[in-house]
């Protein structure tokens, strides 16, 4: 078996997660913290010598690289910067986790492939959480409490935005073969180059479709260029947004992990980030001409006519 082929299958095999990276851009020049997907390592396993892609929250850049990863150290080295420090933790999984998800997301998912298509009920459930964090925002003050709820309210936002680019490509791709044939043909995406024994496939109606549907399950939809790539791949839509609204969700994207991770701390300057009303209420709208624009294009795409 040739190296390439025998890395590709080490990649395929390890499971992985997405965890925080701070590091000196070389392309924005300044200290920025950014995103790295690393294989989950194991207590009892041993070490991952594999290639990674380090994303920079501040311009948005990607630098590949490798990541040499145990239990209780992780080192990585850019390829195109090797004396550049990249800081990041291992990935610790537990031999208790689930191997993909536990029951109460069979069932949620379960009912999602359930739903009639043209009622567009995923669309309709983001527009209501997304009017409910417009109406909260509209009553943000200058005070404490109202600054924990404008970091609430903006988590809120990229959450809801997640799960509508989540929803909406799951239930495509189990209505449609010719998407699922896409997505497991595409060379670039890679998903159906995954080996397994035939004793795998046993009490599956259709196994390839099964597989495809649990990696989509397992990706993080708030990373916008892996899931651009999913849609323009599987249906031929661009889901980007223009330049301008794009840079404003990256932001709230990057904001909402400090919220959630840090407490609202940005690791860069060691503050708790200020989210004002105004930004709340711009992102609302931002989020819903995007989330519009897509369900717009999934529903052309959709119509036999």
């Amino acid at each position: 078996m040739g190296r390439a082929k025998a890395l590709m299958m080490e990649m395929e095999e390890a499971k992985w997660e997405e965890t925080d990276a701070s590091f000196y851009c070389p392309d924005c020049e300044k200290n920025v913290d950014g995103l790295v997907e690393l294989p989950v390592v194991y207590e009892d396993g041993g070490e991952e010598h594999l290639p990674v892609s380090v994303l920079c929250f501040s311009c948005n850049q990607s630098f590949e690289g490798w990541a040499k990863t145990d239990w209780y150290s992780c080192e990585i080295e850019l390829d195109d910067y090797p004396g550049l420090q990249v800081e990041a933790s291992p990935v610790q999984g537990s031999i208790h986790d689930y191997d993909d998800y536990d029951d109460y997301d069979q069932d949620y998912f379960a009912w999602l492939e359930q739903q009639e298509r043209l009622s567009r009920p995923v669309f309709h459930a983001f527009c209501k959480t997304n009017d409910d964090i417009r109406a909260l925002a509209l009553g943000i003050q200058a005070d404490q409490r109202s600054r924990m709820l404008a970091r609430m309210l903006l988590a809120q936002s990229i959450t809801a935005l997640e799960v509508f680019l989540a929803d909406t490509l799951i239930l495509t791709v189990t209505n449609n073969r010719d998407v699922q044939s896409r997505l497991l043909k595409s060379k670039e995406l890679q998903i159906g180059s995954t080996e397994f024994r035939l004793s795998d496939a046993i009490g599956f109606e259709d196994f390839a479709k099964e597989k495809l549907l649990q990696y989509l399950r397992a990706v993080s939809f708030h990373n916008l260029k892996k899931v651009t790539g999913l849609f323009r791949v599987g249906l031929g839509i661009d889901i980007s947004p223009e330049s301008s609204e794009l840079e404003q969700i990256q932001k709230a994207i990057k904001m909402r992990h400090d919220c959630v991770h840090r407490n609202g701390m940005d690791r860069e300057t060691g503050e708790v980030h200020e989210i004002s009303q105004a930004f709340l209420l711009g992102l609302t709208e931002t989020l819903l001409r995007m989330v519009k624009a897509v369900d717009e294009k999934v529903e052309d795409f959709e119509s036999p006519f």
